[in-house]
């Protein structure tokens, strides 16, 4: 299992971690470009107020966000498919371990490249702003976006965010893998979580959900539900339970296409 884990490690450490990590960093500020200029230039900003503005109303951290989390590793099925690798893998990997894997290395890939974006913008931010101002003195426990966190322990309020857009990393990239059984564009692979995070926000929408258990607004910070860790833990749950299921559907699908000799 070693030797198959650091075959995979090695092939998704690539330039798309970079681009990855400057793209979430700018999807993030361009829900609030115009505001974080100018405030760059008046030094009247907050930190929180740019993921604030990104939770509730930004199209860039929805939308585009998921598809940066999928640069590094997602399109990889895509490509060795392509090159007729997949055959010679399989002979020295195994077909189960290549399965499990490679779907293990593409969501961690995918969670982390999220979570380091947002951690870095955070430290470029907090080195600019102070974290909140004095119109936040009057926030509660459960205040929407975390507010109360950032007043009273910022520290915290930065943990929640990067554990927060781990959980959507790992949720895109493993939809990502999983589009790319049945395309094998790696473009629409690394595009598919555009589509699919519209759906996704579309459908809590029209199903008339409550906006404070919406995945989707817990995933972005928008609700806090009791407190913020205990809404860290809900929405952990929540992404352990959607990637657990997305990597049954993959392991099981793939490793009987690979048992019927599919891409020999």
């Amino acid at each position: 299992m070693r030797k198959v884990l650091k075959a995979e490690i090695q092939r998704a450490v690539n330039l798309g971690w970079i681009i990855g990590i400057i793209g979430i960093i700018f999807s993030i500020c361009f829900d609030s470009w115009n505001d974080l200029i100018q405030q760059i230039k008046n030094s009247n900003g907050y930190v929180h107020y740019f993921f604030w503005n990104s939770a509730f109303g930004g199209m860039c951290r929805t939308y585009l966000l998921p598809v940066f989390a999928t640069l590094p590793f997602a399109a990889s099925f895509c490509k060795e498919r392509k090159n007729n690798a997949i055959a010679f893998i399989v002979s020295r990997e195994g077909r189960k371990k290549y399965c499990l894997v490679k779907y293990l290395v593409n969501m961690l890939s995918g969670g982390f490249v999220v979570a380091i974006g947002t951690a870095i913008l955070l430290f470029m931010l907090l080195l600019m702003f102070p974290m909140t101002g004095s119109d936040y003195q009057d926030v509660t426990t459960a205040d929407m976006f975390h507010a109360w966190a950032a007043v009273n322990s910022p520290m915290q309020y930065c943990i929640v965010e990067i554990v927060l857009g781990f959980c959507r990393g790992i949720i895109w990239s493993s939809v990502a893998l999983l589009i790319s059984l049945y395309v094998n564009d790696s473009f629409v692979v690394t595009a598919s979580p555009y589509l699919f995070s519209y759906v996704f926000v579309q459908l809590g929408r029209l199903l008339q959900i409550n906006n404070t258990y919406r995945i989707d607004m817990i995933l972005i910070g928008r609700t806090v539900i009791k407190s913020s860790w205990n809404t860290v833990v809900i929405g952990m749950v929540c992404s352990a339970i959607i990637t657990i299921f997305i990597g049954i559907v993959f392991v099981k699908k793939l490793s009987g296409e690979l048992r019927d000799g599919i891409y020999y």
